[in-house]
């Protein structure tokens, strides 16, 4: 994996995303079990990284089980507001740049 440095921030936002809407497609919306928007934004975020990655899945496999531990590690403490506003802080930054990639790729059409 050869990633210089202005594309880090983007690899490590993309697996942070990815791992993001991933736990969210899994708790599902509106009593379904997989909620299909949020498994389509963690496939998106999962391509971005695996370009940036040089298609090195295992480098891709280790960092998206840190990102998860790390996930693990906010979900034993759910009622602590630290956590909650990370989860917060987390949410808008990957909202956010969904909307940038989602306007990026519509630029390229």
């Amino acid at each position: 994996m050869t990633i210089d440095a202005d594309e880090r921030e983007l690899y490590d936002s993309s697996i942070q995303c990815m791992a993001y809407f991933g736990i969210m497609a899994g708790l599902g919306s509106g009593g379904e079990a997989e909620d299909p928007k949020m498994v389509e934004s963690g496939t998106k975020f999962l391509a971005i990284a695996t370009v940036l990655a040089d298609d090195d899945k295992a480098q891709i496999q280790t960092d998206f089980d840190a990102q998860m531990g790390k996930f693990a590690r906010i979900a034993e403490h759910p009622d602590d507001p630290d956590m909650i506003r990370q989860v917060q802080d987390i949410d808008e930054s990957c909202t956010f740049l969904e909307t940038l990639v989602d306007t990026m790729l519509e630029g390229a059409s």
